[in-house]
């Protein structure tokens, strides 16, 4: 029987903007709230040179520049098409928006964001950054790629941003590609950037549409629209595609 929530969607235009809370009353920021828990999901505006001070977030998150530019400490400054991501745990910052301001998608891969001021909780890791605790990636640097397919059924391009945990690849669908249906054993985060996709009977996503699925549950097919599509594709660990007649989903399909 397939579980509740198995599957989400949400678009950023419908959602209102609302001031992210903080217990300690420091200077916060606009977000709009995505998806609330598990994946925790915030589309975030910083206001133009707004600074956040040093802090941490229990698990591993990745952020997606969509406008402006952020400067992350010594990690340097990221812009739009630029992905960071870091494990849980570890302390950075400050964050320094440009002087355009910023926006981004911000995604907690394992519950809720927790932000956590460094000088009033100590991070339980205190180890300096380095490449197994933090990475980047700029969309125009990374080349594309087949997704390779070991039953040889055609797949499409994408770039590999992070390749491990978290796994995070940028597909691009021909117009009217379809992918039969299929299954990924951990969670996957889809944010549509160009064109349209439809997802069996959830529907067609377009530009900025944000939709999540839980691990082991079959969903499909896609089917990318006339001008094709484009979407970051992020989950906790590989995204390992299994087809549903081949390797029988553990959770059974989306309702």
């Amino acid at each position: 029987m397939v579980t509740q929530h198995a599957s989400g969607r949400a678009r950023l235009a419908d959602i209102p903007w609302e001031m992210y809370p903080d217990p300690h009353d420091r200077p916060t920021s606009p977000v709009k709230v995505v998806s609330p828990d598990d994946p925790n999901i915030l589309y975030v505006k910083f206001d133009p040179n707004f600074t956040a001070g040093e802090h941490w977030h229990p698990h591993d998150t990745v952020y997606i520049i969509t406008q402006g530019s952020l400067r992350f400490g010594n990690e340097g400054t990221f812009g739009p098409g630029d992905v960071r991501w870091v494990k849980g745990g570890h302390s950075y910052g400050p964050e320094e928006a440009g002087p355009e301001g910023v926006e981004f998608l911000l995604m907690s891969l394992g519950g809720p964001i927790g932000l956590n001021w460094s000088d009033i909780y100590e991070p339980p890791h205190l180890d300096a950054h380095g490449d197994d605790v933090a990475g980047r990636a700029r969309l125009s640097e990374v080349e594309w790629e087949m997704y390779p397919d070991p039953y040889g059924r055609p797949t499409s391009p994408v770039k590999v941003l992070s390749a491990d945990s978290p796994n995070i690849l940028y597909v691009k669908f021909d117009p009217n590609f379809t992918a039969g249906e299929h299954w990924h054993p951990d969670d996957t985060i889809y944010f549509i950037t160009k064109g349209s996709l439809r997802f069996g009977d959830e529907g067609t996503f377009g530009v900025n549409d944000v939709r999540w699925v839980r691990g082991g549950h079959s969903y499909g097919p896609e089917e990318a629209g006339p001008d094709g599509v484009e979407f970051f594709l992020v989950s906790p660990s590989p995204v390992g595609l299994n087809w549903s007649d081949l390797v029988p989903p553990p959770s059974g399909a989306i309702a």
